[in-house]
């Protein structure tokens, strides 16, 4: 008998195969809903509603604890307040002393400094609530709930319900994440979850919510149509939907250049981004930062990558998932807009691994880990185990004793083993960073729980007493329970015009970074002799503009003030003119 070698079959179609077999997303082959899955759903929403129920007390207690900012509760809070009232997206705010955010004190739109459309229906919301714990609640409302589309994509991707839930806990428990939703407000923050939604319709082709979530995520801040794009590119690639993909990619590359180049270098009274000097090392504007990457990447890699404090951020967004999400480049590559961002700047904050600056990245995050656990457990098939011939006899005896395992179920006890270990050690360094690393859970290390006091209460009757309509300066703390106003600064700014002053010397100094500094403005205020003492009390000063220096002064005593011995302080401020507290006082 004649036997006909067999053809080699030609490289090009072997790549073809490997290309379909390892890239290709497919539309996904659903799943049914059987108790499994309702179990799960409702673990979900049980992890979504103590995660929302705790963050909205804690952050709500911090707002009534004077532990917010003015940077940015108060900004967003201003200008939101602002635009019900009239004046569009209008913010008086800013740091005078390390940054380039003032360019008036008769303000700016916030459309000079960020593009955040979806603030204009939020502002709705002041309507029925204007308060800034409107703000932190929506905030953690919408982060929380990114918890189901992290649910919904890993239960399709790795055919796990179970797993699932654990992807989802991640995704609450990712100290980045944390971080951008205890930081005051930012719309920014709401594409934590919007991203994951996206990429989710995006994954099972539903097209409508697809571009819906886009806009929405697109709308949060000026360089998120960047990563939309990179979603776009994306799905060209690994999807083959060309027509989806493209109008992702032009639309996101479109929004970027109308934001970046139209519409805040009309709003900006500098004629260009106020926070483009944070970039101007690599040169001016987006495309001469990228031209400058490529000249000469080696330079840029030592410089922004390797040193010691960008490598440092960089740990502290992979260790949570213990660097599974490096061994998925194909997903990975959609945080490079934002890390770019991040890295290249000359604030140290953005690449802290702290505030939001990171909260579009942790979806990618998530997404990746997703990736790279379908990506090992598809290694695992590939994993050939040598069994010896076994008889039908010997097969009916194993099966007898209860001792006969065929081959698949080997292989699911495997891949159900390899999934809980991979969680178990996600799962576990997620919470540790969370412990030791500014985490904001009841169990991270030197958490407290925001209480009111005394001088906090104090703090708000020194409030009530400032009239609604007048221009204030004020402590950096104090400053989102006055930012219902046309005209609020954030000391030391406006301190030449402001009708009056408010600080709190037990307080944040921030903007600046020496208490001595700090102490030798609030002098210079007082020396001026434009402003009169109206309080003086419990380390509070509240001036007065036009007032004699002498008019209504009240100083404590060492025992009537117990908070950070401000009694001290407050007389070396005011000197002379210090008298001993009165029945008179407020």
């Amino acid at each position: 008998m004649k036997v006909h070698p067999i053809s080699p079959v030609p490289l090009h179609k072997r790549l073809r195969v490997l290309w379909k077999r390892l890239y290709l997303y497919p539309a996904p082959e659903p799943l049914a809903h059987t108790r499994l899955f309702w179990f799960a759903f409702s673990l979900v929403t049980l992890v979504f509603l103590l995660f929302s129920g705790f963050f909205i007390c804690y952050l709500t207690h911090l707002q009534a604890a004077y532990a917010t900012n003015a940077e940015d509760l108060g900004i967003m809070d201003q200008a939101i307040w602002s635009t019900v009232h009239g004046q569009i997206l209008h913010q008086t705010i800013c740091n005078t002393i390390s940054d380039t955010n003032c360019a008036s004190s008769e303000g700016i739109t916030r459309l000079a400094i960020h593009v955040e459309p979806i603030l204009f229906p939020i502002s709705l919301l002041y309507l029925l609530w204007p308060d800034p714990r409107t703000l932190l609640v929506l905030q953690t409302i919408v982060v929380a709930a990114g918890a189901y589309p992290a649910f919904w994509l890993a239960r399709l991707r790795l055919r796990n319900e179970l797993a699932a839930v654990a992807i989802a806990l991640l995704y609450l428990l990712y100290p980045a994440q944390q971080q951008a939703t205890v930081s005051d407000f930012h719309a920014v923050t709401f594409t934590a979850s919007l991203l994951l939604f996206t990429f989710y319709f995006l994954y099972t082709r539903r097209t409508g919510w697809l571009f819906v979530c886009a806009f929405l995520s697109m709308a949060c801040k000026e360089e998120i149509p960047l990563v939309i794009a990179m979603f776009g590119i994306w799905s060209m690639l690994f999807q083959r939907r060309w027509r989806v993909g493209l109008t992702l990619m032009l639309s996101g590359l479109l929004w970027f250049c109308l934001a970046f180049y139209v519409i805040m270098p009309h709003f900006s009274p500098t004629g260009q981004p106020l926070l483009i000097s944070r970039y101007t090392d690599l040169g001016q504007g987006p495309v001469q930062a990228v031209i400058s990457i490529f000249h000469d990447p080696g330079a840029f890699f030592r410089q922004y990558v390797l040193e010691k404090d960008h490598f440092a951020y960089l740990h502290v967004l992979f260790s949570p998932a213990i660097y599974l999400p490096l061994l998925a480049p194909w997903v990975l590559i959609m945080t490079v807009p934002s890390l770019l961002i991040n890295l290249t700047s000359s604030s140290k904050d953005m690449y802290s691994g702290l505030y939001q600056y990171n909260a579009e990245i942790v979806p990618i995050l998530i997404i990746a880990t997703i990736e790279t656990l379908v990506l090992l457990l598809w290694l695992a098939r590939l994993i050939k185990i040598n069994w010896k011939p076994v008889t039908e006899k010997t097969r009916q005896a194993l099966r007898n004793a209860h001792l006969y395992f065929p081959i698949w179920r080997y292989t699911d006890f495997m891949k159900g083993g390899i999934l809980a270990v991979l969680l178990g050690l996600v799962l576990f360094s997620s919470v540790r960073s969370d412990f030791y690393y500014h985490g904001h859970m009841p169990f991270s290390q030197g958490f407290s729980w925001p209480t009111q006091s005394a001088h906090t209460a104090l703090a708000q009757q020194l409030i009530d007493e400032i009239p609604t309509d007048v221009s204030v300066s004020a402590q950096s703390q104090l400053v989102p329970h006055l930012s219902h106003r046309s005209d609020i600064y954030l000391f030391p700014y406006a301190v030449d015009q402001a009708q009056y002053v408010f600080l709190d010397v037990t307080s944040d100094v921030y903007p600046y970074y020496s208490f001595h500094d700090y102490l030798q403005a609030v002098k210079s205020t007082l020396s001026s002799g434009q402003y009169g003492i109206i309080a003086a009390q419990d380390g509070y000063l509240l001036l007065g503009r036009g007032l004699s220096l002498t008019d209504t002064v009240s100083c404590p005593t060492n025992e009537q003030d117990p908070y950070n011995n401000s009694g001290p302080v407050l007389s070396s401020l005011l000197g002379n003119v210090c008298s001993q507290p009165s029945s008179t006082a407020l």
